[in-house]
């Protein structure tokens, strides 16, 4: 009977050192696996850049800038700490794990790859994402979701055409003059302009410092001249956002 006991009181604390090892290894491949696999999107395929624009912009300083170094010495960390792991663990580990463990070392190269690959492969590449590329997508998508462009364009139709003598220029609107499909934006400056047809359209600006963004409303039938300090990414005919170079 004591015997029965001290078998049972075995196969316990077995089966709760097993139940910690799993969970280790759950941890482990959490940290060496999965969080390496998701970097991959967000650094080199430009995925950071893409949730800032689509999100919360102004992130773009506070965040994007410090996040970068942290996530390359990640990256590295994983890679070496991954080689100790497989050297230590290699004959007590099981196949599945070794297997694993493999995966942990390629994943981090794979990152380190794509990120030095990018760049020697041209801008206008549709294999490249750099990061004001993909927060033009990212910005254009938000611009999407909250712009009102039908209500913009109402506002634009009550300046009428103007002739080259008296084109307004860049001239700033007022804040209190913003109808509400403007405030729902939030830029910090909107501008009145028009291209070279007379044809009005608004300007609206976002960021400062080093950064700036922004987003253009016009008429289907304005002109859009091509620009080498901008990236423009069109989102309808007459309306388009832009990241400065």
């Amino acid at each position: 009977m004591l015997a029965g006991r001290y078998k049972m009181q075995n196969q316990q604390v077995q089966q709760s050192h097993e139940t910690k090892a799993g969970l280790n290894w759950k941890k482990e491949y959490m940290i060496f696996l999965v969080l390496p696999t998701i970097c991959i999107f967000l650094v080199p395929f430009g995925g950071l850049f893409y949730l800032c624009g689509r999100f919360r912009p102004c992130l773009i300083y506070f965040m994007v800038c410090p996040l970068y170094p942290i996530l390359g010495i990640f990256i590295i960390y994983c890679f070496i700490a991954s080689i100790v792991r497989l050297f230590r663990c290699w004959r007590k580990t099981t196949r599945r794990r070794k297997v694993a463990l493999f995966a942990e070392i390629i994943i981090p190269l794979v990152s380190i790859a794509l990120f030095v690959a990018s760049f020697f492969v041209p801008d206008d590449s549709d294999i490249r994402w750099p990061p004001y590329k993909s927060f033009a997508y990212g910005f254009g998508d938000r611009v999407r979701s909250k712009a009102d462009i039908a209500a913009i364009r109402d506002l634009l139709r009550t300046f009428g055409k103007f002739g080259k003598q008296d084109q307004p220029g860049n001239t700033r609107i007022p804040y209190d003059d913003w109808p509400k499909s403007l405030k729902a934006l939030n830029p910090n400056l909107v501008l009145l302009s028009t291209d070279k047809n007379g044809t009005v359209y608004i300007r609206l600006l976002w960021g400062g410092g080093f950064q700036h963004w922004g987003m253009v409303i016009g008429m289907e039938n304005m002109d859009i001249p091509p620009s080498d300090s901008e990236y423009r990414l069109l989102l309808e005919p007459g309306v388009y956002v832009w990241v400065e170079l």
